[in-house]
C-alpha cells in the first residue's frame, strides 16, 4: 500500500475485494483456474473489462482507488506489500483477450483450457477461416482434424524428404561415375601428353643430329668448292703451259764470245 495510505483508511469492502483477487490470482498456474480470477474481476471490477479506459471517477469508487491506486495497471504491477498484485500487465492483457472469447462461447468455462490455448484456438479459427467450435465435441473434432492434417503433412514431408534423399543419392552416384570417367579420360590425356613430350624430345634430338650433319655437309661443300677452284686454276695453268710447250722453239741468237762469257757469269 502506498506510504501515504494507512491500512485503517482502507474500506473493509476494498480490503475484502483485494483478498479475493489475490486468492484467485494465486491459482494462475492451474489450467482453467485463470478463469476463476477473471470471474472475480468481472464481479468486483467490471469497469476494467469494459471497452475503453475506466474514468477517474470509476477508479476512485472501486477497490482500485480505495486501495490507493490511480489505475488498474498500477495496482497489477505494484508489490503485494503495498496492496498490489505483484503481477505483470502483459499477462493480464492475454487473460483479458482469452476471457472475451470465453464470454462469447460460455461452454469454454467448463473446459480445463489455459488462456494461451483459448487465444491460440481463436487465432487459428480466424486464420483458417473456420467457425469457432460450439461445444467440447466440436472442439475435439477440430483438434483431431488438425492432428490428422499435421500427420498428413508430416507423412508428406517425410515422403518428400525421402524422395529428395533418393534423388540426391542418385545424383551423387551419377556425379561419382562422371568424375570417375573424367578421371580416366584425364589419365589417358596425361599419358598421351607424356608420349607427345617424349616424341618431341626425340625429334629435337634428331633435329640436332640433322643440324650437325648439315653443318658437315656445308663444310664439305665449301671444301669441294675450294678444291674445284684450285683444280680449275691448275687446269688453267696446265693448259697455259701446255700451249706454251706446243709453241715451236725460237732459234737461239748467235752470240759473240764476249756475250757468251757475260751469259755464263749471269747464269743464263
Amino acid at each position: 500500500m502506498p506510504g501515504h495510505q494507512m491500512t485503517m483508511l482502507i474500506p473493509p469492502a476494498a480490503r475484502a475485494a483485494y483478498d479475493q483477487l489475490v486468492a484467485a490470482l494465486g491459482t494462475e498456474n492451474t489450467p482453467g483456474q485463470w478463469m476463476a480470477f477473471m470471474r472475480t474481476v468481472t464481479r468486483l471490477l467490471p469497469d476494467v473489462l469494459s471497452s475503453g479506459r475506466p474514468s477517474k471517477e470509476a477508479i476512485q469508487r472501486c477497490p482500485i482507488g480505495q486501495l490507493g491506486f490511480s489505475s488498474w495497471q498500477e495496482m497489477i504491477e505494484a508489490p503485494t506489500d503495498v496492496s498490489g498484485l505483484g503481477w505483470n500487465f502483459s499477462a493480464w492483457k492475454a487473460w483479458r483477450r482469452a476471457w472475451s472469447v470465453v464470454q462469447a462461447y460460455p461452454w469454454l468455462e467448463t473446459q480445463p483450457l489455459t488462456s494461451s490455448e483459448v487465444n491460440t484456438l481463436a487465432l487459428d479459427c480466424k486464420r483458417d477461416d473456420l467457425p469457432f467450435p460450439q461445444s467440447a465435441e466440436e472442439l475435439e473434432t477440430l483438434r483431431q482434424a488438425r492432428k490428422d492434417a499435421q500427420e498428413q503433412r508430416r507423412s508428406e514431408s517425410v515422403q518428400a524428404l525421402t524422395l529428395r534423399a533418393e534423388t540426391a543419392e542418385k545424383a551423387l552416384q551419377e556425379a561419382t561415375a562422371r568424375i570417375s570417367a573424367l578421371s580416366a579420360q584425364s589419365d589417358q590425356a596425361i599419358a598421351h601428353v607424356r608420349d607427345l613430350v617424349d616424341e618431341l624430345a626425340a625429334l629435337k634430338a634428331k633435329m640436332q643430329t640433322v643440324n650437325h650433319d648439315q653443318e658437315k655437309v656445308t663444310q664439305l661443300a665449301e671444301q669441294v668448292g675450294s678444291l674445284k677452284a684450285q683444280a680449275a686454276a691448275l687446269t688453267t695453268e696446265r693448259d697455259r703451259w701446255k700451249k706454251e710447250a706446243e709453241k715451236p722453239e725460237k732459234p737461239l741468237p748467235r752470240l759473240s764470245r764476249w756475250e757468251h762469257l757475260q751469259a755464263f757469269f749471269r747464269g743464263q
